[in-house]
């Protein structure tokens, strides 16, 4: 099952690259995932402010953990278990921020990121979140 969140009626045409990003909840194997594309805290505050179900268990990190994305009012309400920042290794940008790592890891979050661990792929079986192979912090998976 999946849900578009963003971009909000008539909010495409006038908002920016980044911030016209899609949005989408996706219910998996009993849990749920947001995919946040490259929104940063402008389209997470027109989240947040919209007042609809932003919990998940996963988190797509946006805009690969960027230091204009990722904000702790978004963080308030996904309240996500386990967070994956897309970033390339030694990118020029310097994705993701330190301080984004920080906020997640304060909101209790455990981060994966492809640029320290791969490619982080995860099941969702039977309620539970479980890797589809070893990788590092997730031995038995998270019930």
């Amino acid at each position: 099952e999946f849900e578009v969140l963003h971009p909000g009626p008539g909010s495409y045409p006038r908002a920016p690259e980044n911030n016209g990003s899609l949005v989408v909840a996706a219910r998996l194997g009993g849990r749920r995932i947001l995919l946040t594309g490259d929104v940063e805290a402008r389209a997470e505050a027109d989240l947040v402010g919209r007042g609809g179900d932003l919990s998940a268990d996963v988190l797509k990190v946006p805009h690969h953990g960027s230091r204009t994305s990722t904000t702790e009012e978004l963080l308030r309400e996904v309240r996500p278990r386990i967070a994956l920042v897309s970033a390339g290794r030694r990118n020029r940008f310097g994705h993701p921020g330190r301080e984004v790592i920080e906020r997640l890891e304060s909101s209790g979050a455990r981060v994966f990121r492809t640029d320290r661990h791969g490619d982080v792929a995860l099941l969702f079986r039977d309620g539970r979140i479980l890797p589809s192979r070893p990788f590092a912090g997730l031995p038995g998976g998270i019930p």
